[in-house]
Formats: C-alpha cells, sequence, structure tokens
C-alpha cells in the first residue's frame, strides 16, 4: 500500500468512528436507564471540547515564540499537522463528562460507559492518519521481510516507512480488554485503567514516529505529546496511589519516565555516556537501544499504573 494524502478518506475515517462511538455508547447509556440524548449531547460537547485542546495544546509550543511575534494564522488554522491528538483526546473526554453532568449522570459512571466506545473511536481516529501523508510514521524500514503491509506503507519512490499510526490503532483495540471490565471497584476505575494503558503505551509510540510535526516540540529531545502523556499518567496514578496507599507504583512510574526522557535525549542527541573503550557499539546503535528501552519503559509504565489502581484486598478478620 502506498502513502497519500487523503483528507477526504481521514475526514469519513473520524466521522466513522464519532458514529460508532455514539451509537455503541448510547446502547451502554441506554442499559443502565440514562436519558437517551446523553450520547449525542455526548457527540456534540465532545468533538468541540477535541477542537478546542487539540488547537490549545498544539499552540503550547508556540508561547514566546511565533504566537506573540505577529504570527497568529496558527490559531485559526486546523490542519491536522497543527493539532495535538493527546489534547484532543483529553478535551474529548472533559466534553463527554461535561455531557453527563448536564443528563444528570455521574461523570466518573458515565466515562466508565464511554471507555469502550472511546477506544473504537481512537482506532479509527488513528487509522484515519493513513490518508495523512508522512504523519502517524515511522523511520525508514530496510528488511525485506518487515516491508508489508500494514507494518509498512511505501512512498512513490517504493521506500518502506514504520506505520506508527497501524501500531497506535491495534493498541486502542487491546484496551478493550480494560475497557470491558463489567464490576469496577469504583465509579471512574474502568475509565481510569483504560487511560492508564493507552498513555502509558503512547510515550512510547511517540519515539517512533519519524515525522513527529503533529506531535509538536517543546525541547529539542522530548515531544509535547509526551509531556501530556507523562502529566496525564501521574495525575491518574498519584491519586490512585494515594487513596489506596501505595507508595511504590507511583515512585515507579516517575522513575519510569524520568528514564524515558533520558533514552530519549540519548537516541536524538547521541550523547556519550561516559562510555569507557568497549562501549562505542552503544554510540553505534542508538537506535536499537533506545527502542527495545521503550518497548520494556512503556510496558512498566502500563504495569505500575495498573497496580496503583488496584484496590487493596480486603482483609478477612482472623477469628
Amino acid at each position: 500500500m502506498t502513502l497519500t494524502n487523503s483528507p477526504e478518506f481521514a475526514v469519513w475515517m473520524m466521522l466513522a468512528g464519532l458514529a460508532a462511538c455514539t451509537v455503541w455508547y448510547d446502547i451502554r447509556l441506554g442499559k443502565h436507564r440514562t436519558p437517551g440524548a446523553a450520547a449525542l449531547l455526548a457527540a456534540a460537547l465532545g468533538s468541540l471540547c477535541a477542537l478546542a485542546g487539540a488547537k490549545f495544546f498544539f499552540l503550547l509550543h508556540d508561547l514566546g515564540a511565533n504566537l506573540f511575534d505577529g504570527y497568529f494564522d496558527e490559531i485559526t488554522d486546523m490542519d491536522p499537522a497543527m493539532l495535538s491528538f493527546i489534547g484532543g483526546c483529553a478535551g474529548f473526554t472533559g466534553g463527554t463528562a461535561l455531557a453527563a453532568k448536564l443528563s444528570g449522570i455521574r461523570p466518573a459512571k458515565a466515562l466508565d460507559l464511554f471507555a469502550a466506545p472511546g477506544c473504537v473511536f481512537l482506532f479509527l481516529a488513528r487509522i484515519a492518519e493513513a490518508g495523512m501523508d508522512m504523519i502517524g510514521m515511522g523511520s525508514d524500514v530496510e528488511t525485506p521481510w518487515l516491508r508489508f503491509f500494514p507494518l509498512t506503507l511505501q512512498n512513490s519512490w517504493g521506500d518502506a516507512y514504520l506505520s506508527v499510526f497501524a501500531l497506535e490503532a491495534a493498541w486502542a483495540l487491546i484496551c478493550l480488554i480494560p475497557a470491558l471490565r463489567t464490576v469496577p471497584e469504583r465509579d471512574g476505575a474502568v475509565f481510569t485503567r483504560t487511560a492508564v494503558w493507552l498513555l502509558g503505551a503512547q510515550i512510547g509510540f511517540e519515539t517512533l514516529t519519524q515525522y513527529p510535526y503533529i506531535r509538536t516540540f517543546i525541547y529539542s529531545f522530548v515531544s509535547l505529546e509526551q509531556m501530556l502523556c507523562a502529566v496525564l499518567l501521574l495525575a491518574l496514578v498519584i491519586p490512585a496511589c494515594i487513596r489506596n496507599r501505595k507508595w511504590a507504583p507511583a515512585a515507579a512510574t516517575a522513575a519510569l519516565l524520568g528514564l524515558s526522557a533520558f533514552f530519549q535525549f540519548y537516541r536524538d542527541n547521541k550523547i556519550e555516556l561516559f562510555f569507557e573503550e568497549g562501549w562505542e557499539w552503544a554510540l553505534e546503535n542508538t537506535k536499537a537501544i533506545s527502542t527495545a528501552a521503550f518497548v520494556l519503559i512503556s510496558a512498566g509504565l502500563v504495569w505500575a499504573g495498573d497496580r496503583a489502581l488496584k484496590s487493596p484486598e480486603k482483609q478477612t478478620p482472623k477469628a
């Protein structure tokens, strides 16, 4: 399959994702005898808040730069390359919670029911990146047996690139596992666990993107999207650790996030880690080493976050 720039395909996939999400969310709400218009209100408010969040967080990288030097066109430009995907997700979540509140539904309970439909929306939203040229693509793949769709896409010259968006789409479906839990420990637990799975893995996915202009940069080695994921992840894990009186998962999460920043710097700048002779391989294989490190770091973030959210088992009093 060849790389294309097809805005029509991207728009239709996004609309299909929104429609599928709304229908399934409405069905799930209906089983709990909630107002029938709640899902439609969530779709409307969620979409508006998603656009606002995607644009707002993208503009963060311009603070003190172009935004205040007379270049204001970016504020109204809705080009996909000028939108933050994580910011859009945060905005849609906020819009859904607001719609629930206006409909007389507990926001935390509504978000639990929204988690699974939201994963479907994310799946199709990631697939939409297939029509956005190099957005969502990774570095070139030279190994012949890895050059197949959907793992890679080719350009008109026959060069193959890693389809990071396809991996992200597949992970969105895998996150249906925590999203479809039917007996949560407390309201909001299902949504929070699903979000932790998504955010933890996304930090790793960001490093695979070769052309991260849609994932804008604050610093030269850490993308804005990675920082948003880290902040949101900590905002979910730390309160859960305090509530459940678990400190190890919070410490592990913070340590892994620091390690991820280190390996991003190591990969992009090839820093000399005070290597002695015989360690040249670490400077010659930065891509392979950092990729393997981020796979392990992402897995660790998902595991630590999941442990933080697990309520402590009730102790049975001894006779």
